[in-house]
């Protein structure tokens, strides 16, 4: 299963001591840290991680690129337009468009217009790790061949999750795992609300590793 940036077996290695490794009591809570360390990650950044086929995003189309939530990109297979909710979408592929697959950036050529003009853009895009678990039939994963293979041209491995950003990742959901009261002692200690409160702060370099992965778009 996926739980955040790798499986669920990962990541119980490098949080359960060797002892408490086949241990399924905390796999739920585990699992909850790792998603939801990869949702803040994404929130904080403004984007999303995992590579998917199809991704569609809407914006204004008072613009003359866009930057995508989910790079890099194997391939933009569609741009379209309407000026009304009403209206149907426009299909503008063949207009003087260009890429930077890399980026996540599409450059229409020109803008587009003015509001309440919006735009539509279909690609996949993303990056690919390991969501399955040892047991499973079909481990290990098969890469897509939309990312072996992409139309973009990128080197394959472009699409693999950075080992920086998964780093940052595991520190962090550490750092929340090391504050979390497991056992619930502390609801039992008079006047102590420890255990009710979340760690928000960044666990060390996490931020500065992170910010390199903002995406900086206005919708």
């Amino acid at each position: 299963m996926n739980c955040g940036f790798s499986n669920l077996d990962w990541l119980k290695k490098q949080l359960l001591p060797a002892s408490a490794k086949t241990d399924v009591r905390f796999d739920a809570t585990i699992a909850a840290l790792g998603l939801g360390v990869a949702g803040q990650f994404g929130r904080f950044c403004n984007r999303e991680w995992m590579y998917r086929p199809g991704i569609q995003e809407v914006a204004q189309g008072d613009r003359s690129f866009w930057y995508v939530r989910c790079a890099p990109v194997t391939q933009f297979t569609k741009t379209e337009l309407r000026y009304f909710r009403a209206d149907s979408w426009t299909d503008i592929s063949g207009q003087p468009l260009s890429a930077d697959e890399e980026k996540g950036l599409i450059h229409f050529g020109y803008t587009l217009g003015r509001a309440p003009l919006q735009v539509r853009i279909t690609y996949n895009g993303g990056y690919v790790w390991e969501q399955l678990e040892p047991d499973d039939a079909s481990y290990p994963s098969l890469v897509p061949v939309d990312v072996t293979s992409n139309a973009a041209g990128l080197d394959p491995q472009k699409f693999m999750l950075p080992d920086e950003l998964k780093l940052a990742w595991l520190l962090q959901v550490k750092h929340n795992w090391k504050n979390y009261d497991k056992l619930g002692n502390d609801l039992t200690k008079d006047g102590d609300v420890k255990s009710l409160r979340f760690p928000e702060d960044f666990a060390p370099s996490v931020e500065q590793t992170i910010t390199a992965f903002k995406r900086y778009q206005l919708t």
